[in-house]
Protein backbone atom coordinates (compact mmCIF):
# COMPACT_ATOMS: atom_id res chain seq x y z
CA UNK A 1 0.00 0.00 0.00
CA UNK A 2 1.34 3.23 -1.08
CA UNK A 3 2.17 6.00 1.51
CA UNK A 4 -0.81 8.37 0.00
CA UNK A 5 -3.39 5.15 -0.30
CA UNK A 6 -2.18 4.49 3.73
CA UNK A 7 -2.84 8.48 4.72
CA UNK A 8 -6.52 7.91 2.76
CA UNK A 9 -7.29 5.18 4.93
CA UNK A 10 -6.37 6.58 8.01
CA UNK A 11 -8.14 9.66 7.55
CA UNK A 12 -11.27 7.81 6.37
CA UNK A 13 -11.17 5.38 9.53
CA UNK A 14 -10.87 8.47 11.93
CA UNK A 15 -14.10 9.75 10.00
CA UNK A 16 -15.90 6.54 10.99
CA UNK A 17 -14.35 6.85 14.24
CA UNK A 18 -15.55 10.09 14.75
CA UNK A 19 -19.23 9.18 13.73
CA UNK A 20 -19.07 6.69 16.06
CA UNK A 21 -18.17 9.49 19.14
CA UNK A 22 -20.59 11.77 17.86
CA UNK A 23 -23.59 9.07 17.28
CA UNK A 24 -22.26 7.88 21.07
CA UNK A 25 -23.11 10.89 22.52
CA UNK A 26 -25.94 12.42 20.94
CA UNK A 27 -29.51 11.00 22.69
CA UNK A 28 -31.25 9.29 20.04
CA UNK A 29 -28.94 8.72 17.98
CA UNK A 30 -26.35 5.91 18.71
CA UNK A 31 -28.53 4.95 21.24
CA UNK A 32 -32.06 4.76 20.69
CA UNK A 33 -33.52 3.72 24.07
CA UNK A 34 -37.67 2.50 23.85
CA UNK A 35 -39.14 1.40 27.52
CA UNK A 36 -36.52 -1.07 29.08
CA UNK A 37 -35.30 -1.95 25.49
CA UNK A 38 -32.21 0.30 24.00
CA UNK A 39 -31.52 -0.29 20.28
CA UNK A 40 -27.89 0.80 19.39
CA UNK A 41 -27.59 2.17 15.87
CA UNK A 42 -23.85 2.32 16.29
CA UNK A 43 -22.99 -1.68 14.71
CA UNK A 44 -23.85 0.04 11.66
CA UNK A 45 -21.44 2.08 11.08
CA UNK A 46 -18.79 -0.88 12.61
CA UNK A 47 -19.84 -3.57 9.69
CA UNK A 48 -20.28 -0.78 7.26
CA UNK A 49 -16.69 0.46 8.00
CA UNK A 50 -15.26 -2.80 7.99
CA UNK A 51 -16.54 -3.67 4.82
CA UNK A 52 -15.42 -0.14 3.29
CA UNK A 53 -11.92 -0.35 4.86
CA UNK A 54 -11.41 -4.03 5.89
CA UNK A 55 -11.47 -6.27 8.68
CA UNK A 56 -8.25 -4.38 10.15
CA UNK A 57 -9.56 -0.95 9.93
CA UNK A 58 -12.95 -2.50 11.34
CA UNK A 59 -11.82 -3.71 14.39
CA UNK A 60 -10.49 -0.61 14.76
CA UNK A 61 -13.53 1.20 14.28
CA UNK A 62 -15.20 -1.57 16.51
CA UNK A 63 -12.63 -0.53 19.51
CA UNK A 64 -13.87 2.89 19.37
CA UNK A 65 -17.25 1.60 19.53
CA UNK A 66 -16.42 -0.02 22.86
CA UNK A 67 -14.25 2.74 24.54
CA UNK A 68 -17.40 4.86 23.48
CA UNK A 69 -19.21 2.42 25.41
CA UNK A 70 -17.18 2.48 28.38
CA UNK A 71 -17.21 6.34 28.64
CA UNK A 72 -20.79 6.16 28.24
CA UNK A 73 -21.24 3.44 31.21
CA UNK A 74 -18.90 5.65 33.48
CA UNK A 75 -21.31 8.52 32.84
CA UNK A 76 -24.74 6.77 33.38
CA UNK A 77 -24.02 4.47 36.21
CA UNK A 78 -24.66 1.40 34.01
CA UNK A 79 -21.89 -0.81 35.84
CA UNK A 80 -21.77 -4.03 33.97
CA UNK A 81 -21.15 -2.08 30.76
CA UNK A 82 -17.70 -0.03 32.43
CA UNK A 83 -16.36 -3.76 32.16
CA UNK A 84 -13.79 -4.13 29.35
CA UNK A 85 -14.74 -7.29 28.32
CA UNK A 86 -18.15 -6.67 28.27
CA UNK A 87 -17.89 -3.48 26.00
CA UNK A 88 -14.69 -3.23 24.08
CA UNK A 89 -13.48 -7.04 23.25
CA UNK A 90 -16.74 -7.83 21.96
CA UNK A 91 -17.17 -4.44 19.34
CA UNK A 92 -13.47 -5.20 18.45
CA UNK A 93 -14.50 -8.65 16.91
CA UNK A 94 -17.80 -7.26 15.37
CA UNK A 95 -15.70 -4.90 13.36
CA UNK A 96 -13.08 -7.87 12.82
CA UNK A 97 -15.61 -10.71 11.82
CA UNK A 98 -17.76 -8.57 9.90
CA UNK A 99 -14.95 -7.46 7.54
CA UNK A 100 -13.32 -11.38 7.58
CA UNK A 101 -16.65 -12.03 6.34
CA UNK A 102 -17.06 -9.34 3.98
CA UNK A 103 -13.63 -9.79 2.35
CA UNK A 104 -13.73 -14.36 2.09
CA UNK A 105 -17.15 -13.49 0.45
CA UNK A 106 -15.85 -11.21 -1.76
CA UNK A 107 -13.44 -13.83 -3.36
CA UNK A 108 -16.36 -16.23 -3.72
CA UNK A 109 -19.25 -15.84 -6.67
CA UNK A 110 -21.51 -14.53 -4.12
CA UNK A 111 -22.87 -11.45 -4.93
CA UNK A 112 -22.07 -8.09 -3.51
CA UNK A 113 -25.62 -7.26 -1.81
CA UNK A 114 -25.91 -10.95 -0.63
CA UNK A 115 -21.99 -11.09 0.88
CA UNK A 116 -22.96 -7.60 2.69
CA UNK A 117 -26.29 -8.54 4.16
CA UNK A 118 -23.97 -11.97 5.58
CA UNK A 119 -21.45 -9.79 6.24
CA UNK A 120 -24.01 -7.41 8.66
CA UNK A 121 -25.46 -10.44 9.94
CA UNK A 122 -22.59 -12.10 11.28
CA UNK A 123 -21.09 -8.69 12.69
CA UNK A 124 -24.51 -7.91 14.58
CA UNK A 125 -24.99 -11.78 15.57
CA UNK A 126 -21.74 -11.57 16.68
CA UNK A 127 -22.15 -8.02 18.75
CA UNK A 128 -25.56 -9.82 20.69
CA UNK A 129 -24.02 -13.15 21.62
CA UNK A 130 -20.67 -11.99 22.68
CA UNK A 131 -22.47 -8.69 25.02
CA UNK A 132 -25.42 -11.20 26.25
CA UNK A 133 -22.39 -14.29 26.68
CA UNK A 134 -20.01 -11.69 28.63
CA UNK A 135 -23.03 -10.71 30.86
CA UNK A 136 -23.72 -14.23 31.95
CA UNK A 137 -20.30 -14.61 32.61
CA UNK A 138 -19.25 -11.36 34.59
CA UNK A 139 -22.57 -11.53 36.88
CA UNK A 140 -24.39 -8.16 34.79
CA UNK A 141 -27.46 -9.52 34.96
CA UNK A 142 -27.26 -9.68 38.74
CA UNK A 143 -26.21 -5.97 38.51
CA UNK A 144 -28.66 -4.46 36.29
CA UNK A 145 -31.32 -6.55 37.73
CA UNK A 146 -30.41 -7.64 41.41
CA UNK A 147 -31.93 -10.62 42.58
CA UNK A 148 -34.87 -10.40 40.09
CA UNK A 149 -32.30 -11.78 37.27
CA UNK A 150 -32.76 -15.34 38.72
CA UNK A 151 -36.36 -15.76 38.24
CA UNK A 152 -37.22 -13.37 35.14
CA UNK A 153 -34.58 -14.88 32.93
CA UNK A 154 -37.16 -15.59 30.39
CA UNK A 155 -38.61 -11.82 30.51
CA UNK A 156 -34.89 -10.63 30.01
CA UNK A 157 -34.12 -13.04 27.12
CA UNK A 158 -37.06 -11.90 25.37
CA UNK A 159 -36.46 -8.23 25.44
CA UNK A 160 -32.64 -8.89 24.45
CA UNK A 161 -33.79 -11.08 21.68
CA UNK A 162 -36.27 -8.47 20.97
CA UNK A 163 -33.42 -5.86 20.93
CA UNK A 164 -31.12 -8.01 18.76
CA UNK A 165 -33.73 -9.10 16.25
CA UNK A 166 -34.06 -5.33 15.87
CA UNK A 167 -30.76 -4.49 15.50
CA UNK A 168 -30.13 -7.37 13.00
CA UNK A 169 -32.79 -6.38 10.84
CA UNK A 170 -31.51 -2.71 10.48
CA UNK A 171 -28.04 -3.92 9.62
CA UNK A 172 -28.56 -6.40 7.07
CA UNK A 173 -31.02 -3.74 5.28
CA UNK A 174 -28.75 -0.53 6.08
CA UNK A 175 -25.38 -1.89 5.27
CA UNK A 176 -25.95 -2.59 1.57
CA UNK A 177 -27.93 0.32 0.82
CA UNK A 178 -24.76 2.50 2.16
CA UNK A 179 -22.48 0.42 0.78
CA UNK A 180 -23.84 0.27 -2.65
CA UNK A 181 -24.92 4.32 -2.17
CA UNK A 182 -21.13 5.33 -1.55
CA UNK A 183 -19.18 2.54 -3.07
CA UNK A 184 -18.08 4.52 -6.27
CA UNK A 185 -16.68 7.53 -3.72
CA UNK A 186 -15.09 5.27 -1.62
CA UNK A 187 -13.29 3.48 -4.68
CA UNK A 188 -11.84 6.43 -6.28
CA UNK A 189 -10.84 7.53 -2.40
CA UNK A 190 -9.26 4.34 -1.80
CA UNK A 191 -7.33 3.63 -4.80
CA UNK A 192 -5.53 7.20 -5.14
Amino acid sequence: MKKKQKLVYLVMCALFAALIVVMTFTPYLGYITVGVIEITTLHIVVIFASTVLGFKYGAIIGGVWGLTCIIRALQMGFIPFQNPMVSLVPRIIVGLMAGLVFFLLTKTKCPKAISLGVSAFIGTLTNTVLVLSMLKVFGGFEVLFGEAAKTIDAIIATLIGTNGIIEMVAAVVLVPILYTATEKHFKKALSK
